[in-house]
Order: C-alpha cells, then sequence, then structure tokens
C-alpha cells in the first residue's frame, strides 16, 4: 500500500512539472500574440505611420493650457496605456508633460510621481494648478524645487468645507525660491474667514517673479501688513494686473502701496473708499504706467478728482465701469465732453449696471458721443436686466445715436440675461 501511495505521489508530481511547464508555454505564447498583436496595431496605426512632429501635435490637442482642467494630469498618462507606438510617442513629446492640474487631498504617491512626470518635461517651461486644500507640503517642494522653470501658477480653493480660521500659512516648511520663469500667477477663491492671506505672502510671491507679466487676485481676503506694506516691488514687466475674474467684476485690493509697475497696460480694480483712491494715484504717480484699459468699481468718492488720475494714464483707450451712480456717469459724461485733452485716445466706454438711469444720464452722453465723435467709437451699456420704459433713451437720443452711428460711432445696450438689447449703428 506504501509502494502505490509512493507511485501516485510521483505521478502527481510529475503532473504537476508537466502543468508548470505547460503554464509557462501558454505564458510566452500569450506574451507572444500580445507583442504581435501591439506590432500589428502599430502597423496598421496612423498616428504611428505619421512623423512624430505631427502625432506629437495631435496629442497635444488633447491638452488644455496654460492651466488644465481638473484631471488633466492623467490626460498624457493615459496615452501611456493604449500601445507601445502611443508611450514610445507620448514619451518623445516633452510638451505632453509641462502642464499639471493637482487636486488636494492628492494621492500619497504623488510627491514621487511628480519628479518623474517633470523630467519628462526636460528643460521646457511649466504649467502648474493647485485646487482644494490643504496644500501638501511634500508637493510643494518638489513644484519650488522646479521654480526656475514654472511659467504659470495657478493656485484655486476647491470645496473643502473644512474650517481652518486664522491667517492661512501657505508656504509653512516649504517657502518658494526665486521664480525667474513665472509669467503668469493667479490666486482665486478664497475670500472666507477661513483661509485669510497676509500682505506678506503675496508680496512675497511678486517679490520672487522679476519677470511677472500677468497677476490675477480674485476673491481674497488679505490682512494688510504695515511692515510688509513698506517693501519696494517693481515688476517692469507686469502688463496686466486684475483684482477679481477678467472681464468680471472688480474686488479691493490692498497691495498698491508696494508696487512700482511701469509697463502696467490693463488695471482692473474696486476703489470703495477715499484711502483706496489714494492708493491709487500714488501708485500712477510713481509707476507712471502706458495704460491702455482701466475696469474700475467705485461710487462717487473721488469723481471731482478724476481729471487728475485720467491726466496721469494718457494713453488709455478703454474705461470700464461697475455699478456707479447716475450722478457719478454725468459728471464723467460732462469732464469728457468738455476736455478733450481728458484721455484723447479713448476709444472705448463701458458701463455696467448704474443705478436709475434718466433723462438726463442720456442726454449728457450723447453730448459726450457728439464732442467726440472722432475718438470715441464704442459706447456699452451692460445690465443685470432689461431697462423699463422710463429707463430708455428718448426718440431724440435715439435719433442722436444713429446719426452718430453714420459716423462710426456704436452704441450699445444689453441684459446679462435673457436676449434683450439694443444696438444703434
Amino acid at each position: 500500500m506504501s509502494s502505490q501511495a509512493d507511485q501516485l505521489r510521483m505521478r502527481i508530481s510529475d503532473l504537476q512539472t508537466e502543468i508548470d511547464l505547460q503554464r509557462k508555454l501558454l505564458r510566452k505564447l500569450e506574451d507572444d500574440k500580445i507583442l504581435a498583436q501591439r506590432q500589428l496595431n502599430a502597423v496598421l496605426d496612423p498616428v504611428a505611420r505619421l512623423p512624430l512632429e505631427i502625432s506629437s501635435e495631435i496629442f497635444l490637442q488633447s491638452l488644455d493650457a496654460p492651466f488644465p482642467e481638473p484631471g488633466a494630469l492623467h490626460i498624457s498618462m493615459l496615452l501611456l496605456s493604449i500601445c507601445s507606438a502611443w508611450t514610445d510617442i507620448a514619451l518623445a513629446t516633452p510638451a505632453l508633460w509641462v502642464a499639471s492640474h493637482i487636486t488636494f487631498p492628492c494621492a500619497l504617491g504623488l510627491k514621487k510621481l511628480l519628479p518623474i512626470r517633470f523630467k519628462r518635461a526636460h528643460n521646457r517651461s511649466l504649467s502648474v494648478s493647485l485646487s482644494g486644500v490643504p496644500f501638501d507640503q511634500d508637493v510643494l517642494s518638489v513644484i519650488w524645487k522646479h521654480g526656475q522653470q514654472l511659467q504659470h501658477f495657478e493656485m484655486r480653493k476647491g470645496d473643502d468645507g473644512a474650517a481652518r480660521g486664522g491667517i492661512w500659512r501657505l508656504w509653512e516648511g516649504c517657502s518658494p525660491g526665486p521664480l525667474p520663469s513665472l509669467q503668469t500667477l493667479a490666486i482665486r477663491g478664497w475670500n472666507s474667514e477661513d483661509y485669510i492671506f497676509s500682505f506678506r505672502q503675496i508680496s512675497e510671491l511678486l517679490h520672487m517673479s522679476p519677470n511677472l507679466t500677468e497677476c490675477i487676485l480674485c476673491d481674497l481676503e488679505i490682512v494688510d501688513d504695515a511692515e510688509a506694506a513698506k517693501a519696494d516691488i517693481v515688476l517692469p514687466k507686469l502688463r496686466r494686473l486684475i483684482f477679481g475674474e477678467p472681464g468680471d467684476l472688480p474686488f479691493n485690493n490692498v497691495v498698491f502701496n508696494c508696487l512700482s509697475l511701469p509697463g502696467l497696460e490693463v488695471l482692473s480694480t474696486s476703489l470703495p473708499d477715499k484711502e483706496a483712491w489714494d492708493d491709487l494715484l500714488s501708485f500712477l504717480k510713481r509707476s507712471s504706467p502706458p495704460l491702455r484699459e482701466l475696469t474700475v468699481k467705485f461710487d462717487g468718492l473721488g469723481i471731482s478728482n478724476l481729471p487728475q488720475y485720467l491726466c496721469l494714464v494718457p494713453d488709455l483707450r478703454r474705461l470700464e465701469v461697475w455699478w456707479p451712480k447716475c450722478h457719478v456717469m454725468e459728471g464723467l459724461f460732462a469732464m469728457l465732453a468738455e476736455s478733450p485733452s481728458l484721455v484723447p485716445n479713448l476709444d472705448t466706454l463701458v458701463i455696467h449696471d448704474p443705478e436709475f438711469l434718466s433723462g438726463s444720464f442720456w442726454t449728457a452722453l450723447s453730448r459726450t458721443l457728439a464732442a467726440r465723435r472722432t475718438q470715441l467709437h464704442i459706447f456699452r451699456l451692460e445690465v443685470s436686466d432689461p431697462l423699463s420704459a422710463s429707463e430708455m433713451p428718448a426718440p431724440s437720443h435715439i435719433d442722436a445715436f444713429r446719426e452718430l452711428a453714420v459716423g462710426g460711432t456704436r452704441v450699445h445696450i444689453k441684459a446679462y440675461f435673457g436676449l434683450w438689447e439694443h444696438a444703434f449703428y
């Protein structure tokens, strides 16, 4: 009986050995099949048959620039998993790896994967967008190590629901170093008591970015810092400074005091009080910028002194005003009509949501447009809801607008909501 059992054990062992051998052979056959299938895919794949320059450009069309949308970090990774030919193309295209959107809290392994991604970008300029809180300090450290390559940088608060309180220590433990290549800086969406920036944090970022060309600070709660405000930051290449979203309602700011921007061409800001007006005046005198576009939100404060502000920006071509009182606009119209040397290059005037409009508003506007018919060619009035019959221009005003249209002046009234609009040209 013992002998029979031993024979069966040997038989089972031999069968297992044969099974293992056949499994290895099967795995090899499966691997050979996969390889052959990939080779066939490469032969038949139209992308693989294209020159690398063209196939790379096709891949690049799948990305957003300069700031990718959430999930864009994974698009280039997805291209690695299609076939070997696509993997080769993706790895041979550094531009695929330059833009990264990172959402916090992030995966624990991201701090190890991010250096690999940046390495694949070679020496290309990098675009990084961060959203959510809290920021992972290890991930920030990786980003700052590549600060020399950073060209576009955005921070956006996500919907985390976590209460923080006090001043948020953005760079705690890993302050950024010099950012010589940074051109675009955007910080958005922290307007709450839970996340408060110190003025010093903003000024440090600006100070480390000497070649910045565009800065967007939107919906931020910034605590003034008397010591940091004494800093003198000169950014000769900054062309666009926007407090708020481009094309939308401007927000307050507290950073004028420390800035000199001799190349500024576009400014969007809010002027809620006399101190803000004084800061703007000091800034314009200190910087003497070639300002071409100015967007402001203000009430009647400072309107009597407006000429001294406009005299400092003689190159202004576009003026956009949000939520003004009617008498403020009538005063501005009178200044423009009576002083042709005031902003002589003004070509476009846009008014957003003024208070109740009266006949005197339309009369002052028509006089101003007539006085400046050779310079001021576009007037736009944008309101939330359609104007009532009493707020609409009278027939005499409409006739004046249509007469001006013959000479090239365009008057356009529209509502944000609905399809209501009137164009007189």
